[in-house]
């Protein structure tokens, strides 16, 4: 007989005891030996119970299994136990606390409060309010996650609550199970699922299970050494609860091979009425800082828009986080880079030595490349122009990569490719590629639009490599000649938003 089985029983056996119809009853003795016995196995352990939670339980185990009643009033079932009225009416606390660790249920009594902090350790925990003399007024029932635990059937939320995550997999199937949840709350009308407000039983089933998925992943983070790739991208980031969310539902959507997610499925997700659905929207616009750093992705196409192709993640930041956090620039690079149809990278062999060119013009490359070297950027920081920090995954604040911009004109054959190749070299850095065949695009928009994306992945490489590679931009002079005065074609309009998208990035 397995424990969990002598777990049921016992329980039973208990609640006999306080049923005055029964005739074979344990003594008072066994009774508080039984229930203090119970407190030692790993399924109870983890409600941190005492004997007296036990003789309740066991008395509404008793009415759930025997007499098949599934809800009872609280007083009834504190009255088996506790024959004193006025006890009865203090020991109300413990079926509220009972109510707190999901052992009972009641419907109409949630009360959420509402933190902003992101998933790290050590947060604010989600609080569930109760009162008294509501809990007068009505039943309560077994919570459905404990009768699976109960009857050796216990969903993964009451497993491994209170021990480390071992794995970035683990920690990801939790968030996985969280989002599920919340997308169960979220299929709710508004008027159904107010927070604040007393809820049905529906709604406030859906939102204790999600609340408990949330809980379960912070409290295993509180216990957990390692650092994960979410976690990461939330602090470099800086992303709130809801942006984790949006993020996470849509790298979910990515692996199932999902294409129906539309924007609004998401902000319904994260808001919890009109109101804060139409204030989050503001989590999905171009200027968003999901969207604004790469790692989320929308439709600019808006002709051609359809509910399938709204919103989606950045396909390597699904790799990110999916796949064990890099431990080198190699694989930083690989992972950033994988499926990026944008960019070539090279290892450069070119040295100074082969490249032919004027003296006076090598000493001119030559000096722009000392004042890289010489970290220009620390002296700007010394003066207050700007912080020279930047977060890297896994690692401690690095300083910021020192900028350096030149620009090499000349007819074919002149050497201006070679020359970038030989600067990388001389630095120790790899040479990443990219042309104006790869950035132009026949569709209105889409060159706008992979202009953003090749700064805002090499951002990213800046942001995660330690020794980031130095970019080309081969046939620039297609983009960055004379701005048109008289825009009178959506061509001229095309080109002049590209010089800017392009200034900008380089200031």
């Amino acid at each position: 007989m397995s424990k969990t089985q002598q777990i049921h029983e016992r329980l039973l056996e208990i609640g006999k005891s306080f049923d005055e119809t029964e005739e074979f009853t344990l003594s008072k003795t066994e009774v508080n030996n039984t229930a203090k016995n119970l407190l030692t196995y790993p399924e109870l352990k983890q409600f941190n119970l005492d004997a007296n939670d036990i003789k309740v339980i066991a008395c509404a185990w008793n009415k759930y299994f025997i007499d098949r009643r599934f809800s009872y009033d609280p007083l009834d079932l504190l009255s088996m136990v506790f024959s004193d009225p006025a006890k009865q009416l203090k020991e109300m606390d413990r079926i509220i606390k009972l109510l707190k660790k999901n052992i009972f249920y009641s419907s109409k009594k949630v009360v959420r409060t509402r933190h902003r902090s992101t998933f790290k350790r050590k947060q604010d925990q989600t609080n569930v309010n109760y009162n008294k003399y509501t809990l007068i007024e009505e039943h309560i029932s077994f919570h459905r996650s404990f009768i699976r635990v109960l009857l050796s059937e216990a969903e993964d939320i009451s497993l491994n609550r209170d021990k480390p995550y071992k794995t970035n997999k683990e920690f990801i199937t939790d968030w996985f199970s969280y989002i599920d949840q919340l997308k169960e709350f979220s299929w709710w009308d508004f008027k159904d699922r107010n927070i604040g407000k007393p809820l049905d039983e529906g709604p406030a089933n859906e939102l204790l299970q999600a609340m408990e998925w949330k809980d379960k992943i912070t409290n295993r983070l509180e216990r957990t050494s390692e650092t994960f790739p979410l976690m990461d991208i939330t602090d470099e980031y800086r992303l709130d609860d809801n942006e984790a969310v949006i993020l996470m539902y849509l790298v979910k959507d990515d692996m199932e091979g999902e294409m129906n997610t539309d924007t609004d499925e998401i902000i319904k997700l994260v808001s919890r009425d009109q109101h804060e659905m139409y204030r989050n929207r503001n989590y999905v616009t171009i200027d968003s800082k999901l969207v604004k750093n790469g790692l989320v992705e929308l439709s600019d196409n808006v002709f051609f828009r359809t509910k399938a192709s709204d919103i989606r993640v950045a396909p390597d930041i699904t790799r990110r986080i999916i796949m064990r956090t890099p431990i080198n620039d190699e694989e930083r690079l690989t992972q950033i880079l994988k499926g990026e149809d944008l960019f070539t990278l090279l290892n450069p062999r070119q040295t100074f030595k082969e490249l032919i060119l004027p003296a006076e013009m090598k000493k001119t490359i030559r000096t722009g490349m000392n004042r890289y070297e010489k970290n220009v950027d620390a002296t700007l920081n010394s003066w207050g122009l700007y912080d020279g920090g930047m977060d890297v995954i896994g690692k401690p604040k690095k300083r910021m990569e020192p900028g350096l911009l030149m620009l090499f004109y000349g007819n074919p054959g002149t050497g201006k490719t070679f020359a970038a190749g030989a600067i990388a070299n001389a630095l120790g850095k790899k040479l990443l590629v990219t042309d104006v065949s790869r950035i132009q695009s026949k569709w209105v928009g889409d060159s706008e639009k992979n202009v953003r994306r090749m700064f805002t992945v090499f951002e990213r490489i800046v942001r995660r490599v330690d020794n980031p590679p130095v970019l080309l931009l081969n046939e620039a002079d297609q983009f960055l000649t004379r701005r048109t005065g008289n825009t009178d074609t959506s061509v001229d309009i095309m080109y002049n938003t590209l010089q800017n998208l392009f200034l900008e990035a380089f200031e």
